[in-house]
């Protein structure tokens, strides 16, 4: 951890408070216990307004920013220019301090899981520390930094994007070791004119990474064929290939590079995941014993495949978000299930697809054929879904909520039945677990 005194002197203030700092945040109402408290303007709010708060919950030190009114509270105040631009600077000199390696992973899908595998496996070896949750942006990567212990030997970052600009100013912070692009999907698509533009903004993520650093890219993926990198996927021509993938409801077998894994996670998406994983274990001296050992303990964030029983009947819980990309590949992964007679897809409204919100839904209905028997459609958008479905041998209703969803769900649970949930955050598919129980 960092003094105050040590972060003063990052940022040119004089100051000699000795006190280590211990949290970090922008929320007033988080737990701020010998922390340090970031007050950001918003367009609406402006941080500086709860300072109060943030001294209630433990802060003993703040960013402000010049020209605010100073607080009228027993606090260090470090005046600076700007509060995030001080955040994120403190942040790259903490990471050079504790110099750990570092992973970073961007792309539309698939980043949570990744990292999440990575962290299984890589912990293994070395002290590591991840980003919690989604802390992925300009803001949550420098406070998932700053809250890294200081024995820290590898650091697992997450970056996120809203548009060009935000992964290259990421990267430059963390300076990689390793990078990955987990893939191209369509998320944020009309902030930088489609996919070629997602490719694009993504790739930025080589900004940072040190001369000597690896970065792994989807290797199938048509939008990243000029980007000079090592490539995973299924094609032979890439520079490790995935073969023989099998899927069953307890998890999934696969071969990459000629070397036989499993995973307790279904989906060829999470394969790739895996992939990723495995590729930054052998850049960083790891046996293939010793990762699969990590693999064998993998424990995905919540809402990503997360395999569940309800009673008798098997759910595959992958409602934390959704795209096209990513829906497909868990409709794809229900449909090579053996050993169910029934297969239930519960689909709802995708978000963020800018003008082609209506033919990208109905891409994936063009999906949802035998052997899946049933489609429950969720929302306004999810209605878009059924525009593209052709097997008339599927059972399709329509929910205007997920209330009404379990409603329709309920009379097909049972033994032989297996279902999937997904879609986007803001429908809260996983509610239907809730209504479910009242039913």
């Amino acid at each position: 951890m960092v003094t105050i005194a040590q972060l003063a002197d990052w940022l040119g203030i004089d100051q000699s408070d000795a006190r280590p700092l211990r949290n970090f945040a922008t929320d007033s109402r988080s737990t701020l216990t010998d922390g340090l408290y970031i007050p950001i303007q918003g367009a609406r709010v402006d941080g500086h307004s709860f300072i109060e708060g943030a001294v209630q919950h433990g802060a003993i030190a703040t960013l402000w920013k010049k020209g605010v009114p100073l607080p009228k509270t027993d606090i260090v105040v470090l005046e600076v220019e700007e509060p995030l631009a001080a955040l994120q600077l403190v942040a790259r000199k903490y990471l050079q301090l504790v110099s750990p390696k570092v992973v970073a992973i961007t792309g539309s899908n698939g980043k949570t899981s990744t990292k999440d595998m990575i962290e299984s496996v890589l912990k293994r070896t070395y002290r590591t520390h991840k980003t919690a949750g989604n802390f992925n942006s300009d803001i949550g990567m420098p406070l998932t930094i700053m809250m890294m212990p200081l024995d820290t030997e590898v650091a697992v970052l997450e970056m996120g994007m809203n548009g060009f600009g935000d992964i290259e100013l990421l990267s430059n912070l963390a300076e990689p070791d390793i990078a990955l692009v987990t893939n191209i999907g369509e998320s944020h698509a009309e902030q930088v004119g489609g996919r070629t533009g997602i490719a694009r903004a993504k790739l930025e993520i080589q900004s940072g990474l040190k001369p000597d650093g690896h970065l792994f890219i989807d290797g199938d993926e048509p939008l990243l064929a000029e980007a000079t990198a090592e490539r995973i996927g299924y094609r032979h021509s890439n520079t490790f290939v995935i073969e023989q993938a099998e899927a069953t409801f307890i998890g999934t077998t696969f071969k990459f590079d000629g070397v036989e894994f499993t995973i307790p996670v279904l989906g060829k998406h999470q394969v790739r995941n895996a992939a990723y994983a495995i590729a930054t274990a052998k850049a960083l001296g790891l046996s293939n014993d010793v990762i699969q050992d990590g693999l064998n303990a993998v424990q995905l964030t919540p809402m990503r495949m997360e395999r569940l029983m309800y009673g008798q009947t098997a759910i595959i819980n992958d409602a934390y978000n959704a795209s096209p990309t990513s829906m497909n590949a868990a409709i794809e992964t229900i449909v090579e299930l053996d050993g169910f007679t029934n297969k239930v897809v519960v689909l709802g409204d995708m978000y963020e697809l800018g003008q082609q919100e209506k033919s990208l839904h109905a891409s994936v209905g063009k999906k949802i054929a035998l052997p899946v028997s049933h489609a429950i459609l969720v929302g306004e958008k999810g209605r878009h879904i059924a525009d593209g479905i052709v097997d008339p041998t599927v059972q399709v209703q329509f929910a205007e909520t997920v209330e009404e969803a379990a409603r329709l769900l309920e009379p097909l649970l049972g033994e032989q039945t297996v279902v999937l949930l997904k879609a986007s955050r803001g429908l809260a598919l996983e509610q239907i677990f809730t209504y479910l129980n009242k039913i």
